[in-house]
């Protein structure tokens, strides 16, 4: 068991204490050498509608990442319903919720999953930790805080909808990964997500995932008309990533509790979140800073200012 009590006291502590934006967040992070690693990637992945396959995406996305050369971590972000652990096939004996609750570090609950890739996974049925507090997410924000040398993809999978929990998580990562099908009520709760955080989190930019489309005219169809309206009624951009296309693969792998990239590599779905998993990482823009609790965020900071600190 941690003193959930005195991390408070000292985040408190330093959110007291004056810094400037630039050399103080550079020196809290490079420490007397001047050199600095780049902050972790922080992804959640939302989708707003149940069964347009998020949890799956997020699952084989992280093994992608791990055989990428990324050291990744997967968050299982879902109180109420969490499934990462069986997904992946892997046992877990506490669980993030333990973490909140004072009875674990986070660093106690991490397990190893297919490949190297690590997971922290959350209770299903039996959750504690209903709605973050205040003092959570601080305890929360702390924590992931201590292990950001060990990752460089940190992927977070929320609930269905757009509860205060969905916007905490997409909040506190640097980017947000939107998953939709062509489904209309997909389109619809697509859209309606991007509103909510748009309006609640400020965000400004979503990078959209289309599964389990029949075809790539399909899954662009659906990124024009998602993108069309988000740019014309809440002034968002939203980045085409990629399609997963409708592949019995998917389905087979839930049954045999494998990712379907690690059972079934040459399938359709396979390839396409491989190209998904190249896109995000090396085709799109470094994250910045965010106003908002965002994980990593002196280090993102830092990253920002050290070249003109240096001068």
């Amino acid at each position: 068991m941690f003193d959930q009590a005195s991390t408070l006291r000292r985040l408190m502590e330093e959110a007291r204490t004056p810094q400037s934006s630039g050399a103080s967040a550079y020196n809290n992070v490079a420490g007397v050498t001047g050199k600095i690693s780049p902050a972790p990637r922080v992804l959640t992945v939302t989708g707003g509608k149940g069964g347009v396959g998020k949890t799956l995406t997020t699952a084989n996305l992280g093994l992608c990442f791990v055989r990428e050369g990324m050291r990744t971590l997967v968050i299982d972000g879902d109180f109420g319903l969490a499934n990462l652990d069986v997904l992946l096939n892997v046992r877990a004996d506490s669980t993030l919720e333990d973490v909140l609750v004072g009875e674990r570090e986070l660093k106690d609950v991490i397990v190893t999953g297919p490949e190297g890739l690590r997971l922290i996974p959350a209770s299903s049925g039996m959750p504690r930790v209903s709605e973050l507090g205040q003092m959570q997410k601080l305890v929360l924000l702390d924590q992931i805080e201590s292990i950001q040398d060990d990752f460089d993809v940190v992927l977070i999978d929320t609930p269905a909808g757009v509860s205060k929990n969905v916007q905490y998580w997409a909040a506190s990562a640097s980017e947000v990964l939107l998953v939709a099908t062509p489904e209309p009520t997909s389109l619809a709760d697509a859209y309606a997500t991007m509103k909510v955080l748009s309006q609640t989190n400020h965000e400004t930019c979503f990078k959209l995932i289309v599964n389990m489309a029949k075809s790539d005219d399909e899954a662009l169809r659906v990124f024009e008309r998602l993108s069309s309206v988000a740019n014309e009624y809440l002034n968002v951009r939203l980045d085409y990533v990629g399609m997963v296309p409708l592949c019995d693969s998917v389905r087979n792998s839930v049954r045999e509790r494998t990712p379907y990239v690690q059972r079934y590599p040459f399938s359709p779905a396979s390839r396409g979140l491989r190209g998904i998993a190249r896109e995000v990482l090396f085709n799109n823009n470094a994250p910045q800073p965010k106003g908002t609790m965002q994980f990593f965020w002196k280090r993102l900071v830092a990253g920002q200012n050290v070249e003109t600190f240096g001068r």
